[in-house]
C-alpha cells in the first residue's frame, strides 16, 4: 500500500488527541494555570463520553457507543447542574432517552440483527 491510498486510523488519532489534552491539561496544572482536581470533579462524565465515541469510531457497534454517550451527556448534564438539574431530579429524563433508543432501534436495525439475508437457510431456499 503506498502512501496516498493509507487511511488514518481514527481510533489511533482520536485517543492520541486525547492524551495531549490531558497531558496539556496537568501541565496546565504544574504552571498553575487550571486545578485539575476541579476539573476531574466537574468534567469526569466526559471519560465515559470519550469511551463511546471511540467506540463509534471502531464502527460495528453503534447503538452500545450511542448509549454511552447518552448516559455521558446525563451524568455531565447532572454533575454540572444544567437546567438545575440533579441527579434526583433527572433521572426520569434519563429513564425516557433510554426508552426511546430502544424504540427507534426496533425501527431502525443499525446492528443488522434483523433482515440479514440467510439464503442458505432452508426456509429461503424454496426455488432448488
Amino acid at each position: 500500500m503506498n502512501e496516498a491510498t493509507r487511511r488514518a486510523d481514527g481510533r489511533g488519532l482520536f485517543w492520541g488527541l486525547a492524551l495531549i489534552a490531558i497531558g496539556t491539561l496537568f501541565l496546565l496544572d504544574r504552571f498553575g494555570v487550571t486545578d485539575v482536581d476541579f476539573v476531574i470533579r466537574r468534567f469526569w462524565p466526559l471519560i465515559v463520553i470519550l469511551l463511546g465515541v471511540s467506540k463509534l469510531l471502531r464502527g460495528g457497534q453503534a447503538w452500545s457507543a450511542l448509549w454511552l454517550i447518552a448516559i455521558g451527556a446525563w451524568l455531565q448534564l447532572t454533575t454540572l447542574h444544567v437546567f438545575g438539574l440533579t441527579f434526583h431530579s433527572s433521572w426520569p429524563l434519563l429513564l425516557i432517552v433510554l426508552g426511546a433508543g430502544m424504540v427507534v432501534r426496533t425501527f431502525f436495525d443499525v446492528g443488522g440483527r434483523r433482515g440479514s439475508d440467510d439464503s442458505d437457510s432452508p426456509e429461503v431456499r424454496h426455488d432448488q
